[in-house]
């Protein structure tokens, strides 16, 4: 049992670092020298229940936020640095840059990320995660593979993420749910769902040197 729990742990809090790595991202790029911020909140749980004789149903869930920084590098291109949870205890540091490949008839962008965490056990992990996004700059879709490894495990994911950005007429912040379908592949059919809430903008000139 408790190897099980240790394990189902595990699982959520990766995907659930990893799963920011494509949140809140459309297939658009910023301009050159464009930069963003932002901070999100996601929530993810097993689809499946997991059956446990000593204890009876086992179901996963886990709450999370991130805050992130993005700035247009150079043309069609993004870099990006994001930190879920508490990095320094059972969080990640993300970093990623994203190339937008096809603007028309729909925008595609390809994106790979690198990934830096601690987990519960405090094995210090390392991944990375490459994405495929297409949309059209308000609907998007993310496909996304990730393989994070420590010392003792490796862990294969797949992520299915679907959003919409909501531009604020108020301001210039832009509202981004999301949902996620989530497989990791030493265990097919136990699928993790996720819905995720994320608020960019643009940086104000205090926070420029």
């Amino acid at each position: 049992m408790l190897k099980k729990s240790l394990f189902l742990s595990f699982s959520v809090l990766l995907l659930m670092s990893c799963y920011p790595l494509g949140t809140f991202q459309g297939p658009e790029v910023l301009p050159v020298g464009t930069e963003t911020m932002g901070m999100g909140v996601s929530w993810m749980t097993n689809i499946t229940t997991l059956q446990d004789s000593s204890s009876g149903n086992e179901e996963a869930f886990i709450a999370d936020g991130s805050i992130l920084f993005r700035r247009g590098y150079a043309h069609n291109t993004e870099i990006g640095i994001k930190f879920v949870g508490r990095p320094w205890a059972s969080g990640a540091i993300l970093s990623d840059v994203k190339w937008q490949v096809i603007q028309k008839p729909v925008m595609v962008a390809v994106d790979f990320g690198v990934s830096y965490w601690t987990n519960i056990d405090i094995l210090a992990s390392v991944g990375y995660h490459p994405a495929l996004i297409v949309g059209n700059g308000k609907l998007f879709g993310v496909l996304q593979y990730n393989n994070v490894r420590s010392s003792a495990r490796i862990l294969r994911t797949q992520d299915l993420l679907l959003g919409h950005h909501f531009p604020m007429k108020e301001n210039d912040y832009i509202l981004s749910p999301i949902f996620g379908l989530h497989r990791d592949e030493s265990d097919p059919g136990n699928i993790f769902y996720s819905l995720g809430f994320g608020f960019t903008g643009p940086v104000d000139d205090w926070w420029r040197p």
